[in-house]
């Protein structure tokens, strides 16, 4: 297999006699009509045909020439070169068209195909690390230090529909060893209240089951469930959300017209869970750091910083809308007695004791906080003296009730004084309303202790 040297001044005993096989891409030779001059071994390897069956064809007949007709007849009238890309048979080659001049001033035309294989799928794979990537940084944005966790979890599924490319999607947290609705967008009300009230728990149960990375519903179960249905749902992944090992909850997507379930997709499914689960371990440590910043490690309740924030946000909400709220603090006594006779131990058995009845007193919104050393302080949001009396009525008498165990075989009973002070008729500061509630309990102490005494502007006492 020979190809004539090109330079037409050359004579032809001088020609230069070069083989096509010693060129190791697939390599053919087209006439000016089109038709095939010669290619060489890797050519004819390539698309299965002998020599025979190949050369003086026209080109185009060649399936794997067919889609280069455009370009190798611009080629052919503009004596330019240029370049394509083709696939066959799994494979990948970048086409290059090369015109050149026949001794005869014809155009004759090259064509070398370079194998990009391997090209191609390392691309591939670096598109689709850098989509990872992408969607990776996507999903982390959506973690921020804010204590409105809520506002995170909702950016947090927002970013996973944009990802994913579903119509809707929700997520179920495991809290009290159950599945609760924890965030949601692109569902109706009724379908919430349809998950509020268990209606999907066969679903997440059949998650649960199969331990596998996702769950896809059958579109016939879909079809199954009214509000589904109505929800015009065609496609629902439930995928399992791991913390340490444990389902801490499940991601549900659905969408309103038909996913192919490929293994791009899965993988995609597969990713956003994974991130999803770390996030969510993110926010856990987030809120447990938080949490520990804010709390008493011996009774647990809201420590001194807590209780400051706290203050002068209830001062600011109150004189936004006019309103009244008041401030209660306490204090052991003969605390210090009690530590020396019975020792340390004792004595947080009791601040422990304590703390339990206060929050067990209290009403669900009242912010309940040990100041510090025997001294607690009652934040009551909405409530005037009257109802801040009758709370701290019941608080001494459970105190009073209380059989305290200090160790195996003792028990002690304690009691506590305090004061009330209510914002904004007994001061106009944070810093007033608090020494206002410390004069109060004072005149408490004075008063012979075991005693609640709410403040006075000439601190008379009035003793409950």
């Amino acid at each position: 297999m020979k190809i004539i040297s090109t330079d037409k001044n050359a004579h032809e005993d001088q020609t230069e006699l070069i083989s096509l096989d010693l060129i190791p891409d697939p390599f053919i030779i087209l006439r000016s009509d089109s038709s095939i001059l010669d290619a060489n071994l890797s050519f004819f390897t390539l698309i299965g045909s002998g020599k025979e069956a190949v050369i003086g064809k026209n080109f185009n007949e060649i399936t794997l020439l067919r889609e280069l007709s455009r370009k190798v007849n611009q080629s052919f009238i503009s004596g330019s070169e240029d370049v394509e890309r083709i696939a066959f048979h799994n494979r990948h080659f970048e086409v290059l068209i090369l015109p050149f001049r026949h001794f005869d001033e014809s155009y004759l035309i090259r064509i070398v195909l370079k194998d990009i294989t391997n090209f191609i799928r390392l691309e591939k794979e670096l598109l689709k690390r850098n989509k990872e990537l992408i969607n990776i940084n996507t999903l982390s944005s959506a973690f921020i230090s804010s204590e409105n966790m809520d506002l995170v979890m909702e950016d947090l599924i927002e970013k996973v529909l944009l990802i994913t490319d579903v119509h809707a999607g929700f997520l179920m947290m495991t809290e009290d060893r159950q599945l609760k609705l924890r965030t949601n967008k692109g569902i109706s009300l009724d379908l919430q209240k349809f998950i509020n009230a268990g209606g999907i728990e066969t679903l997440c149960n059949d998650a649960l089951k199969i331990q596998e990375p996702m769950y896809i519903v059958e579109r016939s179960d879909i079809s199954k469930i009214p509000v589904l249905r109505e929800e015009g749902f065609v496609f629902i992944a439930a995928i399992p959300l791991l913390s340490s090992q444990k389902i801490v909850g499940l991601l549900f997507l659905a969408s309103r017209v038909s996913k192919e379930m490929d293994f791009d997709f899965a993988a995609l499914l597969s990713l956003v869970g994974n991130h999803v689960s770390h996030i969510i371990d993110k926010i856990k440590l987030f809120q447990e750091t938080e949490r520990l910043s804010v709390t008493d490690g011996l009774t647990g309740l809201f420590n001194s910083r807590h209780f400051y924030k706290n203050l002068d946000l209830e001062i600011s909400r109150t004189k936004r809308y006019g309103s009244s709220f008041s401030l209660m603090l306490f204090d052991i006594d003969n605390f210090k007695k009690l530590n020396d006779t019975y020792g340390h131990q004792a004595g947080d058995e009791v601040l422990q004791e304590l703390a339990r009845i206060l929050t067990s007193v209290s009403r669900e919104t009242d912010i309940v906080v040990r100041y510090g050393g025997e001294e607690f302080v009652i934040i009551l949001p909405n409530t005037l003296e009257e109802e801040a009396i009758a709370l701290a009525t019941r608080i001494l008498q459970s105190v009073q009730e209380a059989k305290i165990k200090i160790n195996a075989t003792e028990k002690v009973s304690i009691t506590v004084s305090g004061g009330v002070a209510s914002f904004p008729q007994n001061a106009s500061t944070a810093k007033s309303l608090l020494n206002a509630a410390d004069s109060a309990m004072y005149a408490a102490k004075t008063a012979g202790k075991n005693t609640i005494v709410c403040y006075q502007g000439n601190m008379r006492e009035k003793s409950i």
